[in-house]
């Protein structure tokens, strides 16, 4: 296996690799990209970003235009646009939005009363019936004080009667708590790089899906010295999503994530200022089709970081990454009745146990060529 001098911490990763269905003119000039629609992954959107335009398909997925607007719609009901980006949500659709904002919540509040299945922590997924009836539905005012007592509760009736079941509108806690469940999700993970200025080496950083929290591990091959990097402040999205490393990290990493596939910063020697520097991180692994998403740091005669992707079939894809080598080994397995097994391009045999009301999955591994074992421990989140 590959050879780590120093233990990442735990959580999980997220990442999103995206299609989507959608349709509109075409040009040589311009450039289309994927996004995906998150206030859990909502399926069912109207969508018009330049000349592309459809629905969102079952992951959330649209197509938008490089540097132009997506405006996003149920029926005649427009929910607002913002600038096209590989994961929105409703928080990119009000001006200055935020968790705190009444509009931000109001949106939320109505996307989670459409779910078919009233189960909006498994995706919200607006069926045919309720977007074909939306045509005849009346504008909604997200911004207004009394949002729950115009129109909406009419559209509440309807969209009850089109799927045969009976639709509520959630209160503002419980959609405020959803959003903020799955925008760390979202941002949950493992990001590897480098750091460079006064001295250079590796970087792991892994944000915790269910506090924010970041920590990880940077790695000097000139010295082969590891230093750990202890819990930061945790992640705050409407403070930018920026992090600071506990007062106690002999290197303190301070930086912010710039999307949900990339972070960077300023690190600095906590006992000499002098030394300091820059650093960037890239989101490791993800699969587009993944339901569940794992980080867990592995110890044993090796250490470092194992990735799990989990799909709708149990099929297991992943990672291991050594901070020390800056190294990966594909992981492919099966997580079924909540064992998993698996192995990675290198010749290491993983098995585990799932808690599914936690989603902490813990095992062992081991590697007959090398002579090596050990075992993990980490947490996940769901995606979808």
């Amino acid at each position: 296996m590959l050879k780590i001098n120093g233990l990442i911490a735990l959580t999980t990763v997220s990442l999103f690799g995206l299609t989507a269905c959608g349709g509109g003119g075409s040009s040589s000039s311009v450039v289309k990209k994927d996004g995906v629609f998150k206030d859990s992954n909502v399926s069912g959107l109207s969508y018009v970003s330049g000349g592309q335009d459809g629905v969102t398909d079952s992951s959330g997925g649209f197509v938008y235009e490089d540097g132009e607007d997506v405006a996003f719609s149920v029926g005649v009901v427009a929910l607002g646009s913002g600038a096209g980006k590989a994961v929105m949500t409703p928080v990119d659709l009000v001006t200055d939005g935020t968790l705190a904002s009444a509009e931000v919540i109001n949106k939320v509040r109505f996307l989670m009363m459409l779910d078919k299945d009233n189960t909006p922590s498994n995706g919200i997924e607006i069926s045919k019936k309720v977007q074909a009836k939306a045509a005849s539905w009346t504008a909604v005012n997200f911004a207004a004080a009394d949002f729950p007592t115009q129109n909406v509760n009419n559209i509440v009736t309807s969209a009850s009667v089109e799927d045969g079941v009976v639709h509520e509108l959630p209160d503002a806690l419980a959609a405020a708590t959803h959003l903020k469940t799955t925008l760390l999700c979202a941002n949950a993970g493992a990001y590897v790089g480098s750091y460079e200025g006064t001295e250079s080496g590796n970087v792991a950083l892994v944000v915790n899906p269910v506090t924010g929290e970041v920590a990880g591990s940077s790695y000097n091959p000139d010295n082969e010295v590891s230093v750990e990097i202890s819990s930061t402040t945790a992640l705050d999205y409407d403070m930018g999503l920026e992090f600071v490393s506990a007062e106690d990290s002999a290197k303190a990493f301070s930086g912010k994530l710039n999307s949900t596939e990339d972070l960077s910063g300023t690190w600095e020697n906590s006992a000499d200022t002098s030394q300091k520097g820059t650093f960037s991180a890239e989101r490791l692994g993800g699969e587009s089709d993944a339901v569940y998403r794992y980080t867990v740091p592995f110890t044993g005669g090796d250490k470092g970081l194992f990735t799990f992707d989990v799909d709708k079939s149990n099929n297991v894809k992943g990672s291991t990454y050594s901070v020390s080598t800056n190294e990966e080994s594909e992981i492919t397995g099966k997580l079924v009745d909540n064992k998993l097994t698996a192995k990675s391009a290198d010749g290491t045999e993983i098995d585990g146990v799932l808690d599914e009301e936690t989603l902490t999955l813990s095992g062992v591994w081991s590697n007959v060529t090398d002579l090596e074992a050990g075992s993990y421990v980490g947490g996940g989140c769901r995606l979808n």
